[in-house]
């Protein structure tokens, strides 16, 4: 984080401060079982995304190109589909713990965002197609589904411990129903399972046109630790749709195989990077441009 540009920098801490204030008033909010809270939730979560729009423009200006090089542009267009999709579905859901844990878990996603922040770069030469633009926004979309069907996971789970312990009721008016959260999990899951398949066509077209310029052969991109936990993800949200659809799975196995998929494209985005040295990288520092930012 503290190797961006001052101006992004600032940018970025603005981000960050707006939603640890998030995050305390949506603990507020719980304590004191007040919704008024809610409304500042949704405005601080909009000013968050017109400020990570604006670094995403201002990365779009250094590079020349669409913002999408690095991981940590792909963590602020992550926020961004998760705020839009908050600000869409707190219309709906006006429930306290709906909101409050979905202004935690984009602070989740802003800390993970910095730890990967660092100064534009460019995309190599040869994988600039179409095809990467297709491909990483599809991916993107795809965690900013499971993160989402993941926030219904946990209140499904949550919700449903309280049932079975039979204190519920002090859960009524401040939590979704349960099917509610039920039927939101399932369409996160369907939606990131549709966007992940495009992402991998479009990630296996970009293979079949630019392996040879890249000098990496079909078994270097089968072994690289980001695409292993992709396809393992895809075959899991597969398994998990086909089995609720045959033999009828119930919402709790649907919540748990939810979390599994959420760990695994999260630690496809920031942990293959940071632990796995994943090779599905093809970034080329631009100090240069980044100076014409200044």
């Amino acid at each position: 984080m503290f190797d961006l540009l001052p101006v992004e920098r600032l940018l970025f801490f603005g981000i960050l401060l707006l939603s640890v204030i998030s995050s305390i008033l949506a603990h507020l909010q719980i304590v004191k079982s007040d919704v008024k809270f809610s409304r500042l939730l949704v405005v601080f979560t909009s000013v968050q995304i017109l400020l990570a729009g604006g670094l995403l423009a201002m990365r779009a200006v250094a590079v020349k190109a669409f913002p999408m090089s690095g991981v940590f542009e792909s963590m602020l267009i992550l926020m961004i589909f998760i705020g839009i999709s908050f600000l869409l579905l707190s219309a709906y859901l006006k429930q306290i713990w709906f909101v409050s844990v979905t202004a935690w878990m984009l602070l989740g996603v802003n800390i993970l965002a910095a730890v990967v922040a660092k100064p534009a770069s460019v995309l190599e030469e040869t994988v600039r197609t179409p095809w990467v633009v297709v491909h990483a926004l599809s991916m993107t979309m795809a965690g900013a589904m499971i993160v989402l069907a993941s926030t219904m996971a946990v209140l499904f789970l949550w919700s449903q411990k309280r049932l079975k312990s039979k204190r519920f009721v002090t859960l009524f008016g401040k939590m979704p129903t349960i099917e509610t959260l039920e039927k939101l999990n399932l369409l996160g899951l369907r939606l990131s399972f549709a966007a992940m398949t495009l992402g991998l066509i479009s990630g296996i077209g970009l293979i079949a046109a630019k392996s040879a310029g890249l000098g990496m052969t079909l078994a270097d991109w089968l072994s690289d630790s980001k695409i292993v936990l992709v396809a393992v993800s895809w075959m899991i949200l597969l398994v998990t749709l086909v089995l609720r659809r045959v033999l009828g799975f119930g919402g709790r196995k649907i919540a748990q195989s939810t979390l599994v998929v959420c760990f695994l494209i999260l630690f496809a985005f920031i942990g293959s990077k940071i632990f796995c040295k994943s090779d599905h990288d093809f970034e080329i520092k631009s100090s240069t441009q980044s100076r014409q930012v200044e």
